[in-house]
This record gives C-alpha cells, structure tokens and sequence, in this order.
C-alpha cells in the first residue's frame, strides 16, 4: 500500500494524483506534522491511528496497519512545507476538511485541547490547508 504514492511523490508533476490515494497522502502528512512542527499536539501515542479510524470508520488494528503504510510514505515525502503544498493542490478541499474535523474531534475527545484551541487551529491551517472557520462550528456549540 502506498507504493504508487511514493513513486508519485517523487515527481508529482510527471503524472496525475490518483485520488484514491488521498486518505494515505492525508495520513503521512499528518504523521509529518506529528514528527515536526506539531509534535507537541500530536505527541500522545495512538492518536494519529484513533484520526484516522475515526475518519475512515476503520478498526484499532486497520487503523495502525494504515499508519504504518502512512510512516512508508511520509519517509519519502519532501520537506514538510512542500509535501503540504503539493497535497493541498491535488486533495479536494472537501477530503482535507473532514480529516481536520476529525482530527479535532479526536484532539477534543481526547482532552488534548478544546474546539478553539489556536494550536489546533494553526495545525489545520498549516497542515491541512483549513481555516478554523471551515471546521464544523456548529457540532462545536453547546
């Protein structure tokens, strides 16, 4: 899983995406984001694979076989603000908008900060490409 993504990554203007690879490219870049500028957030460990089972209604274990699959794609992605770049213009902004919902509902549930924390706000900005006011606000009331 991943390879063709790996292979894409390489030189993502030689062929197009295949949008079927989005949950990986969203994963790994999240898991980049874990292991550089958002550590601090995302550091509790099984948060990324409770992300991604909570995005993708997978299992614990279907999760952490993702995450893994994810960690082989990260490892060949470029600089972090590149592979961003890259991934926001070829991910629709619809799939890149619920993981930042899901993530921040699993940051939430967790008790790692509160719906308007401006970590949380500046990881989906920077990471995802969404603006704080693109999230969900309405689950976020009461």
């Amino acid at each position: 899983m991943g390879r063709n993504l790996r292979f894409w990554l390489t030189a993502p203007r030689a062929a197009p995406f295949d949008p079927g690879d989005a949950p990986l490219a969203l994963g790994a870049l999240l898991l980049r984001a874990a292991r550089t500028d958002h550590a601090p957030l995302l550091a509790l460990p099984g948060l990324l694979s409770a992300v991604l089972a909570r995005r993708y209604d997978l299992t614990a274990r279907e999760a952490s076989e993702m995450l893994e699959a994810c960690a082989r794609v990260e490892a060949a992605a470029p600089a972090s603000a590149e592979f961003a770049a890259v991934l926001h213009a070829v991910i629709c902004h619809a799939d890149r908008r619920a993981m930042a919902v899901s993530l921040s509902d699993t940051l939430v549930s967790a008790g790692l900060c509160t719906p308007d924390d401006p970590r949380a706000m500046a990881l989906s900005e920077a990471v995802l490409g969404v603006l704080p006011t693109e999230i969900d606000l309405p689950r976020r009331a009461g």
